[in-house]
């Protein structure tokens, strides 16, 4: 098996599907500060003290609809149709699991240290402070944003063997 080839592909498709994510949560944040409210530590959240508006819940909506409808599947499907061509076996479904994987953990990887630690907890740009809530020492907190970012890793697995076992499925129908 083409380890490096693997690799690159799936490091390579997530980072372009951060990028993308990156474009999408500063987007989505100038439209409507509080669409990641659930995302903040609850400190944060209870000194806000709104739910969620329904321009939060609308923008939340289409960026997640970019995000993963207009941008994730179809990177993840060139992702596997290269990732195909460039092996020499073509895709079975362990290369298609593991670029997946690499894709998914690519990204959580990159939100946690680019965006949540780097952006969020060290640069604190206003756009991504919600109202009422500046200066509070609760956006500092690293571990918080490990932990959500723990809490979504089994989704890495999961994303793997599905787009594993779809692209072995479509190899085997074309």
């Amino acid at each position: 098996m083409q380890w490096l080839t693997i690799v690159e592909y799936g490091v390579g498709y997530g980072l372009a599907l951060s990028l993308l994510f990156t474009a999408a949560v500063f987007a989505g944040a100038a439209a409507s500060r509080d669409f990641l409210l659930d995302d903040y530590p609850p400190a944060v959240q209870e000194r806000y003290g709104r739910p969620k508006s329904a321009r939060g819940r609308r923008v939340a909506a289409w960026v997640g609809v970019f995000v993963w409808g207009v941008c994730g599947i179809p990177l993840m499907t060139l992702a596997m149709v290269e990732l195909g061509d460039a092996l020499d076996e073509g895709l079975t479904f362990l290369p298609a699991a593991i670029c997946a994987a690499l894709v998914f953990a690519t990204l959580t990887v990159y939100d946690l240290i680019v965006l949540d630690w780097i952006i969020l907890v060290g640069l604190r740009p206003r756009l991504l402070v919600l109202p009422g809530t500046e200066g509070m020492p609760e956006y500092g907190d690293m571990g918080f944003h490990f932990a959500a970012a723990l809490k979504g890793s089994p989704l890495i697995v999961v994303v793997g063997l599905v787009t594993g076992g779809i692209s072995a499925l479509f190899v085997e129908v074309l």
